[in-house]
């Protein structure tokens, strides 16, 4: 398996203002879409079972987002872009 390579100061929104010192070197179409999907769907879940709108976005502004992304959570992103990944190559060897 090869080294595990960091692209986070490579990638970055393709529509946004950027400073001339942060001009992503592969800025992407759908960038923040993720973020969005992910936190609105977090979001309507709550709401569904039976949270305020202020406790739901209490929770998106808290720090148990981010400690949310340090486990569990991070760790089913990670597990579908892996099988996201995953199926990529095997289409492109189709």
């Amino acid at each position: 398996m090869q080294n595990k390579y960091d692209i986070t100061g490579k990638i970055g929104p393709l529509f946004t203002m950027h400073s001339e010192s942060r001009i992503p070197e592969w800025p992407m179409y759908s960038y923040e879409r993720p973020a969005y999907m992910l936190w609105n769907t977090i979001y309507n879940r709550l709401r569904e079972h039976g949270w305020t709108e202020e406790q739901a976005g209490d929770w998106l502004k808290s720090k148990e987002p981010r400690w949310a992304l340090n486990g569990r959570l991070g760790d089913a992103i990670k597990n579908i872009a892996i099988e996201y990944a995953d199926y990529l190559v095997n289409v492109d060897k189709s």
